[in-house]
């Protein structure tokens, strides 16, 4: 599964697209995946810190 690091620096890479893109259309729909990539980090943050809430969880100390 891709961190939550990786989900931004995709992110990141679509908007810096977008800036290049050479139409309306194409800078809207990288846009909305930058965006979609925000959000996939933001859950991804949110699923390990639920991991680290639970100790003895598979693949966690306790």
């Amino acid at each position: 599964m891709p961190s939550q690091l990786d989900h931004l620096n995709e992110a990141e890479r679509l908007e810096r697209q977008a800036e290049l893109a050479d139409s309306e259309h194409a800078r809207e729909a990288l846009r909305r995946m930058a965006q979609t990539s925000r959000l996939s980090a933001a859950l991804v943050g949110m699923l390990e810190a639920s991991r680290e809430d639970q100790p003895g969880q598979p693949g966690q100390p306790g």
